[in-house]
């Protein structure tokens, strides 16, 4: 403010009719740097007021025309100039009645000429310092009338509710957000009591000060938060809102400003969240997180009461296929009809949840015998008969249901889920469409296989596991290759055949690392052969190669590395699937096995005929060899049927350019009819059993595999 004051410089306005007068004056009063404006008359003086704004005016009283005396009274009668002091500097007679009639006519002093100029000085001096005084005042109101109006439209405009109260806590004035809010005119809500606002359920007790805990955030104003609170409109209905209150003082009863925000949409928004949290989007049942959540707190009441709950895991019979062949939207729309039958079966205070893919999980909190359960698990499966009309398709499905209670099954969430889990599985095992509860005995397996898993895990990290090998023999006698085929050499039950665990390995994923590890060995073992003369150097390795190992996306870069890593040629790799392996995800296949290739390595579809793969997908697949399951080779010279697949197999694989190896060959009968119908390998106990490499090694050192060619001319 003072950088803009130092811009204005004071007006004086000095009348004289002569203008050596004047000029004395502006001599006298240059000192001050102040504007000085001239007169000659009181016609012209009176002419200058109303065009400026004079901080004071030295006026002589005997002039031509208008003296000084009726100037100044004119000038009082106008607003603009009727406060702007005047000094009469006159070399009139001091009579007292002539100074009277100056003081009259609205002078502030009166000064005699001849004139002391530090007289005048002093007394110009006192009204400048006045008029910079009323100048700043003037500016400050200014200044606090924009901050008014400035606050004023914010607080019109800002999108919470503003109102103030008194000591009594009565409100005194309320922003147009908060009358809009509350549905009232200002008439209305002025002179109501703030807590009136507030919305009460009939048994609550009316809002006192001290329910509210204050804070002292803002220094000496009291200050209270909270959004628990519900408003009213004059129409009854409510909202919630968000709310401050803050003090005047530091004693917010002494009256203050209340500010809230309808936090509606808010509320709506959490709430929204919260059952999109718990709730699954397609069924609309309670999902995993809720699911988990009711079985928490179920427990914890069973565990108060001593009282028992059931716990039952239902899976979907045969869902896949419906997926497969009906497309996922039919799938989706069988889970929503599904849903709402379990539901039905249901009893109030039971839930029901979608835990994923076709799996339910079904709490039933509180049951007097574990009979209920069986009776609720009867009951849906009695419901499941019922056909499913599925806009133009009409199906039926089944479903396998585990029942476990506690605290027989488990005394925590994951022992009783486990315990449920085990159940079903073991009724998907004896048949599908049936329920099983959970007993000791499948107690017992479960540990075992939880044993089997961490051990398996050390396994792995301690490698535990080695590769033994089974020779391939040419249809000419010679050794093409070997099968690698994994064994557990374990701490204390010696060498483990994969029957044993190679399931849990697959069901775990732990046969991802297993896979690789394999890989390491057997390329590097290869190698190792063939740079030391032991084998040809075309000789290939078979490995093995799973569903989850395909699905696995490093699966190409892992090969990559262990062949770099071992400088085999990738020629002499060749990866086998099965059919199960392949059709599990054709299109994944064909890409991950096209890739493979493409790096040299072979391809080998193994278990030919087990499995249901599609013609049209086996002339696509980038495949090498196809090798015929022991299943119809056992059945060579004992049945007919077996020896027409056989034959079959071979002459298909032939029309697509691929090459067969017969597995499982135990038999001379066997090995010479597969030769005079054009095999090309043969694999099987006829030849060797499965080897660790030291010992292959030395078989191989010590066949004569020229003697074998001779036989095969018999």
């Amino acid at each position: 403010m003072e950088l803009a004051m130092e811009h204005l410089r004071p007006k004086i306005l000095i009348v004289d009719d002569r203008p050596e007068n004047l000029f004395a004056l502006e001599q006298t009063l240059k000192p001050l740097n102040a504007s000085l404006t001239r007169a000659m008359s009181g016609e012209e003086a009176l002419s200058q007021v109303l065009r400026q704004q004079f901080a004071l005016i030295l006026m002589d009283v005997q002039m031509p025309g208008m003296d000084g005396f009726e100037a100044v009274s004119l000038m009082r009668d106008y607003d603009e100039t009727k406060n702007v002091p005047v000094i009469f500097v006159t070399a009139i007679s001091k009579e007292r009645q002539f100074v009277e009639q100056g003081y009259e006519s609205g002078a502030v002093d009166y000064l005699f000429k001849p004139i002391a100029p530090g007289v005048l000085l002093s007394k110009v001096k006192v009204f400048l310092e006045l008029e910079k005084q009323r100048i700043e005042l003037e500016y400050a109101v200014n200044q606090n009338k924009e901050l008014a109006a400035h606050n004023e439209t914010v607080l019109d405009c800002i999108i919470e509710g503003i109102i103030s109260f008194n000591s009594k806590g009565i409100i005194d004035w309320a922003n147009p957000t908060a009358l809009r809010l509350l549905s009232m005119t200002l008439p209305q809500v002025a002179k109501s009591r703030l807590f009136d606002l507030f919305h009460l359920d009939h048994n609550q007790p009316p809002i006192h000060w001290d329910e509210f805990q204050e804070t002292n955030e803002s220094g000496v104003h009291a200050q209270i938060r909270n959004c628990d609170y519900l408003l009213k409109r004059p129409d009854s209905t409510t909202f919630p809102v968000e709310f401050s209150m803050s003090g005047f003082t530091n004693n917010i009863q002494d009256g203050g400003v209340f500010s809230f925000q309808d936090i509606t949409e808010r509320k709506w928004t959490e709430s929204e969240l919260i059952r999109l949290a718990q709730e699954d989007s397609l069924t609309q049942l309670p999902n995993r997180a809720l699911f988990h959540e009711f079985l928490r707190v179920s427990l914890q009441e069973r565990m108060r009461d001593e009282g028992n709950l059931a716990l039952l895991m239902l899976d979907m019979d045969n869902f896949k296929r419906v997926n497969d062949t009906l497309g996922h939207d039919v799938g989706d729309k069988l889970l929503q009809s599904v849903s709402a039958r379990l539901e039905e079966a249901l009893r109030q205070g039971d839930l029901v949840a979608r835990l994923g893919g076709d799996e339910f999980g079904i709490i039933l909190p509180m049951i007097r015998l574990s009979d209920d359960a069986g009776r609720v698990a009867m009951k849906i499966l009695e419901s499941f008969k019922k056909p499913h009309q599925l806009g133009s398709h009409t199906l039926t499905v089944g479903a396998s249901i585990g029942i476990t209670t506690f605290p027989e099954g488990g005394k925590d969430i994951q022992e009783l889920i486990k315990s449920a889990d085990t159940a079903m599985y073991h009724a998907k095992g004896t048949g599908r469409n049936s329920f099983q509860f959970f007993s000791a005995e499948m107690q017992e397996r479960v540990l075992a296989k939880d044993t089997l898993e961490k051990e398996l895990t050390i396994a792995l990290t301690q490698r535990q596991f080695e590769s033994h090998y089974q020779p391939k023999i040419g249809a000419a006698g010679n050794l093409v290759g070997y099968e690698a085929l994994v064994r557990w050499n374990h701490p204390t039950r010696g060498l483990v055949f994969p029957g044993d665990f190679i399931e849990l390995v697959e069901e775990t994923g732990l046969v991802v690392e297993l896979g690789k590890q394999m890989l390491e060995m057997a390329c590097h073992q290869n190698k190792k052969w063939i740079d030391e003369g032991v084998v040809a150097k075309n000789t290939t390795v078979a490995v093995n190669v799973s569903v989850r190992q395909l699905s696995d996306k490093t699966l190409v870069d892992t090969i990559k590395k262990v062949l770099y890593d071992s400088q085999l040629p990738p020629a002499c790799l060749e990866v086998e699937i099965t059919e199960y392996t392949m059709m599990n995800d054709v299109e994944h296949a064909i890409v991950v096995l096209t890739q493979l290739r493409d790096l040299g390595v072979k391809i080998a579809i193994d278990d030919f005929g087990t499995g249901y793969s599609s013609l049209t997908y086996l002339s696509k697949l980038p495949l090498n060899t196809l090798k015929v399951d022991q299943y119809f080779v056992n059945g060579i010279g004992e049945d007919k049927g077996d020896e027409s697949i056989v034959k079959a197999t071979i002459n298909l694989a032939h029309s697509l350019n691929l090459e067969v190896t017969a597995e499982g060959v135990e038999t001379d009968a066997q090995r010479v009819f597969l030769i005079e119908n054009n095999v090309n390998y043969l694999q099987g106990y006829f030849f060797s059993r499965p080897q660790s490499a030291t010992n292959l090694e030395r078989w191989i050192g010590e066949q004569n595999f020229e003697k074998v060619a001779s036989i095969q001319t018999v």
